[in-house]
């Protein structure tokens, strides 16, 4: 369990400290925000200059189709046919601007988003919290954390071994407790050993006489103990197996990540990856995570240009696939959230189950604080709803 835990949460960053992590988180979102702002900003001036330069152009044209109309001179009308013709190479070069512009914006904020997603959930912050929480979790399912079983388990253990030479079901468990060892250390009472000891204890609680009823009533009491320690590490080992499948899920999305930070940063923008975590993903300082970012853009807007120039027909298509990408992952990242906080619920409906079982209500007081710590943690982090809407609406239309 621990384990797949640290797995799950881990597997998007590697850490330093508590402190030095959630610094940097609080700066990733605005070195986010102040990157877009200020790519949005340069796209708004453009797209404003863009509808003034267009209606300028447009006066321009028409009024040489009033005069071309209006002349009789030959020569006269294919000058101002010339003159058409450039206003009109004017015009279509003003919305190739606006093109490339989009297109800067849209693929900046790809990379951007793509280096951001490691720092997007806080693992260590979330993984701290979380793993008090699964820790109380375990103690919950180990009954000689419970009041006087330690003692009466001993007492039970005589038993079998007195009895066991006589009675095969109690040779067979004595085996089984030699092999799954002490029971203080977490063995669950689930399967075949769960059964077992149920049969075990009954024919203990069988084999006492009236004389015996102090330990006969005990012997009750911790069967009943023993029943609801069982039924409940079952229905947790229920919700605990979807951890495994997220955590598979997490590990295949960080691989693509890389991969697409591999496509994105060293083959197409030719920026070494080292460069790129010294001067952004090690770098605490906003201000000049939030410059590298944008002299990225500019390496991107350059690049976009001359791909335009080599490759006019199909310039458009390898930025458009990444972006695709990109916003795929994201999603997927969204939606595995979803997963998480759905898994966490899980959790409330079991110690809802358990809240009013005689033997557990105490223990299910203090889970609930500690889950209610973890749930804090990620939801003050993490919004699956908002980061979804976000990722479908993270690219403008031309």
């Amino acid at each position: 369990m621990k384990k797949i835990i640290f797995a799950l949460l881990a597997v998007f960053i590697s850490f330093n400290s508590a402190s030095a992590q959630i610094y940097a988180d609080n700066q990733s979102a605005s070195v986010t925000d102040q990157v877009l702002k200020e790519l949005n900003r340069e796209r708004s001036l453009l797209s404003q200059n863009l509808e003034f330069r267009i209606k300028e152009i447009d006066s321009k044209i028409n009024n040489l189709d009033e005069s071309i109309k209006n002349t009789n001179s030959a020569s006269e009308k294919v000058e101002k046919l010339l003159e058409r013709v450039k206003y009109l190479e004017e015009r279509q070069e003003e919305i190739d601007k606006n093109t490339i512009s989009v297109y800067k914006y849209n693929y900046s904020s790809a990379v951007l988003n793509l280096a951001s997603m490691e720092r997007e959930i806080k693992p260590l912050n979330l993984f701290n919290t979380s793993r008090e929480f699964y820790t109380t979790l375990d103690a919950v399912g180990n009954p000689m954390n419970y009041e006087g079983y330690q003692e009466w388990f001993g007492k039970f253990k005589s038993y079998i071994a007195e009895e066991k030479e006589d009675d095969a079901r109690l040779e067979a468990l004595n085996h089984m407790l030699q092999v799954t060892g002490d029971l203080a250390k977490g063995t669950p009472f689930t399967g075949m050993f769960a059964g077992s000891l149920f049969d075990g204890i009954s024919q203990f609680i069988g084999s006492l006489n009236r004389r015996d009823k102090e330990l006969k009533d005990q012997s009750m009491k911790m069967l009943k103990l023993t029943s609801s320690i069982a039924q409940f590490t079952h229905d947790k080992d229920l919700i605990e197996t979807e951890w495994e499948a997220i955590t598979k899920s997490l590990n295949e999305l960080k691989e693509l990540q890389n991969k697409a930070m591999e496509d994105n940063l060293v083959e197409i923008l030719d920026i070494k990856k080292k460069d790129f975590n010294e001067n952004f993903t090690n770098e605490t300082d906003a201000k000049k995570r939030t410059q590298y970012i944008l002299d990225i853009s500019k390496i991107a807007e350059n690049n976009i240009v001359e791909e335009r120039k080599t490759n006019p027909e199909n310039w458009k298509q390898e930025y458009h696939d990444q972006m695709l990408a990109v916003q795929n992952l994201k999603i997927r990242f969204g939606m595995l959230t979803f997963r998480i906080l759905e898994n966490l619920d899980k959790y409330e409906k079991l110690i809802q189950k358990y809240q009013n079982d005689p033997f557990l209500k105490d223990e299910m007081k203090n889970v609930k604080l500690k889950l209610d710590l973890v749930r804090n943690s990620f939801e003050s982090t993490f919004n699956p709803q908002e980061y979804i809407k976000a990722s479908n609406e993270m690219y403008i239309v031309e």
